[in-house]
């Protein structure tokens, strides 16, 4: 079990971990596949495929979930009791993940297999929490199946355990699932329901939860135009929750549907309008006409669509992003701004076709059709039109399939909705009958001893209290004045780890420094040059390096694999190889050079002969001859730009590292002739990595070259300033991603 112990820890870890996405999948799949343990290699395969199904990685998480429920299934026949049942345990966590990958792909029939299995699984372990869930679970399937009554069932099985046990997480996700069912029918007990989750909600302080149930309970109001005012003080209600606990997705969904409801304001009669405009906009306007009133509620859908729609494309959500295209298209449509009505409904059409929403995908396709035929374009808009009627059949056979079923669902429904309340009423009027009886014999035997027992009682108690209160006042000081003590001891252990730590690594950046390359001896060599230098850390993976030796004038630009102490080690190693290759073997060409470099890195790094080592460097090394007017350079995976009399001569970049890689060939040697007034530029790629701007992308070097060609003719000091305030302005907010380090020289 130690194995296992192990594992738990790398899994909570994991599960803490943000953002590792793939990453974390593969990890996961080479434990699978090099775990030979069986209890071990069948958690691995449920967290598996518990990531591969939150990636919405379906066909991946039904791989590992069943290889999963094969070992629990040999390990639960092993004869060994506490092994049996930690695999049970197990097996039943990949039911219901299966449970929901094959729900999510509408595999309905699968997804009651695996919930089934799962329920009899927790009946089995006695785990009564785990079977109200399941109950949920199974509910849902035939809520998507249009068969309500037997969704009903399962949903009120559900609440009955959670009541039992207290679990008002379930009570109030079970409770929103009958509400929605009702909705559908077009039944008023929906709101009750609702009610009911928002209360749960509210009494555990669980923002989301309360959300939802506005929006549930304002989606009730607007069915039917029952009441709109209703409907939108829940809706944003609903928002400013969403709002509160930042929660982009719910956001996304509050503003379309409130852009959708304002919409529908502008249909209403105008007492209605008038109403809306007097509570939420008469501070700003005072007395609106009803044409200044239509704009208004244009206006502010407008708004709210595209609010919708910029979240929906910062999360990804493309679902939220065809919704807000639709409502923004109709709404500039329905302004008479049909071009850009076109370029929306565009839009969306495409990504509707792309993610299979087929209904907003005709409507759109239909959308389009009209705005060609608005704008006089009869070709385009029959064309258009074809495309929609084609989609349109092929829904509409769909979707009477779907009618005739939920059809016959709602008939049964009806049916057993009314045996149910026939029952209900029955087993009421025995109930209070009974309660009659029984409340007539308990009050006429209990008021007596309730009296008698009262007065004892209160003066036990209150001595009780007080001996209780003073043990726990003194007990409480002595635990609060040891735990003071330990807290200080820790904090001054702490902050003096912390001190030697930072002292270190202060401390090599001190012996790092001295092997660069100074400024003083820069100045001597060349007559006009500037180094931008900003490491992400303390010590820095990048470097820059140079070396006068017999007429030659060597200078290089490098990047070492990390960052930080790890990049500052490969620093050091990398500048003396540099140094022993020109001085010590005599070798003068850039390429020979990152060469010989490559081949000392790689049996410096891996002694054994392996290549499980890839760390290495990423550099640009020129040699330059300033009597003869020669450049030579080498450049791996890092590119040396020239700009001559406004043009910008490359020498590009081989995509091979000074260290393992894919490919062992030569370095190329790049040579040219140099002129007066050449501006020779080398850097790393941690300016152009940079995340920033308004957009928050990485600046790259398109970017990078273009403000280089713009400044090439100012001063070298002048440009250093420009490009720091660049990319400082750039940065903004930002942590700076990597190790920043460029180097400029006019010949």
């Amino acid at each position: 079990m130690s194995r296992l112990r192990y594992l738990y820890c790398f899994f909570i870890l994991l599960a803490f971990t943000p953002a590792w996405g793939q990453s974390k999948i593969d990890s996961l799949k080479h434990l699978f596949e090099s775990e030979s343990t069986d209890s071990a290699k069948m958690v691995i395969g449920y967290n598996l495929c518990r990531e591969c199904n939150y990636g919405a990685l379906y066909d991946q998480a039904e791989k590992y979930g069943k290889a999963s429920i094969e070992i629990s299934e040999k390990l639960k026949t092993s004869g060994k009791h506490s092994l049996a049942l930690f695999a049970k345990k197990t097996e039943s966590k990949v039911c219901i993940n299966l449970g929901n990958a094959y729900s999510d792909v509408a595999d309905y029939p699968n997804a009651l297999l695996y919930y089934t299995k799962g329920l009899h699984l927790k009946e089995e372990l006695g785990d009564s929490a785990g079977i109200a869930r399941s109950y949920n679970n199974i509910g849902l399937v035939y809520e998507n199946q249009s068969d309500f009554p037997t969704a009903l069932e399962y949903f009120f099985k559900s609440i009955n355990i959670s009541a039992d046990l207290k679990d008002s997480n379930n009570m109030s996700l079970t409770n929103n699932n009958i509400g929605i069912i009702y909705l559908e029918q077009g039944d008023t007990q929906a709101i009750k329901y609702f009610r009911k989750s928002m209360q749960i909600c509210r009494n555990r302080g669980d923002k989301a939860g309360m959300a939802d149930a506005y929006t549930n309970i304002g989606k009730v109001y607007e069915s039917k135009d029952r009441n709109l005012m209703t409907t939108l003080d829940c809706f944003l209600k609903s928002m400013h929750l969403r709002m509160e606990t930042n929660n982009l997705d719910g956001m996304a969904y509050s503003y379309n549907n409130l852009g959708k409801l304002y919409s529908r304001f502008i249909e209403q009669p105008d007492s209605v309008k008038k109403r809306l405009i007097a509570l939420y906009y008469a501070h700003t306007i005072p007395s609106p006409t009803l044409k200044d009133i239509d704009i208004i509620l244009m206006d502010s859908a407008l708004a709210l669509q595209q609010k919708a729609l910029e979240i929906g494309k910062k999360i990804n959500d493309k679902y939220t992003v065809v919704y807000a295209l639709v409502g923004i298209g109709e709404i500039t449509k329905e302004r008479g701004e049909y071009a850009s009505a076109l370029y929306y409904f565009r839009e969306g059409a495409a990504l509707a076709k792309q993610i299979n929403t087929r209904h907003e995908y005709y409507a759109q396709l239909d959308d389009i059709s009209q705005c060609f035929e608005k704008m006089g374009k009869p070709d385009s808009a029959l064309y258009y039109f074809k495309l929609a009627t084609i989609e349109k059949d092929t829904i509409f056979n769909g979707d009477k399939k779907e009618e005739l079923g939920r059809e016959e669902a709602k008939n049964e429904y009806v049916k057993k909705q009314a045996v149910a309340e026939a029952e209900n009423k029955r087993q009421m009027e025995v109930a209070q009958e009974q309660h009659k009886r029984q409340q007539l014999i308990i009050y006429s035997g209990a008021i007596g001893f309730i009296m008698l027992a009262f007065f004892a009682f209160f003066i036990n108690q209150r001595l009780k209290i007080a001996r209780q209160q003073k043990s726990i006042i003194e007990r409480q000081k002595e635990g609060l004045d040891k735990a003071f003590f330990q807290l200080e001891d820790a904090k001054q252990l702490l902050e003096e780890k912390h001190k030697d730590l930072t002292d270190s690594i202060h401390y090599a950046k001190r012996i790092q420094t001295a092997l660069f390359t100074t400024e003083k001896y820069l100045g001597q060599h060349l007559p006009e040059y500037f180094v931008l230098f900003k490491p992400r850390d303390i010590v820095s993976g990048d470097f820059y390096w140079a070396l006068e030796y017999k007429g030659t004038f060597f200078l290089a630009c490098c990047d070492c694999t990390g960052h930080g102490v790890p990049g500052a080690f490969m620093s050091l190693l990398n500048i003396t190889f540099l140094h022993q290759a020109i001085t010590e073997k005599k070798l003068s060409q850039p390429n020979q050079i990152f060469d010989n470099i490559r081949t000392t890195l790689i049996e410096a790094l891996n002694p054994d002969g392996s290549t499980d080592t890839k760390d290495g460097m990423d550099a640009v090394l020129c040699s330059i001859n300033f009597e003869k007017h020669l450049l030579g350079a080498a450049c791996a995976n890092n590119p040396l730009w020239i700009i001559r009399k406004g043009e910008l001569i490359e020498f590009k970049a081989d995509k091979i590292p000074i260290g393992e890689g894919n490919e062992t060939k030569s370095f190329t040697l790049h040579e040219t002739n140099l002129q007066k007034g050449d501006c020779i530029y080398m850097f790393t790629d941690g300016y152009a990595d940079q995340f920033g701007g308004p957009n928050e992308k990485k600046y790259k070097q398109a970017q990078l070259k273009e403000l280089l060609l713009s400044i090439h003719l100012k001063p070298m000091s002048e440009q250093k300033k420009l490009l720091e305030e660049s990319f400082t302005s750039w940065k903004r907010n930002f942590e700076q991603v990597d190790d920043v380090c460029v180097m400029g020289l006019r010949v």
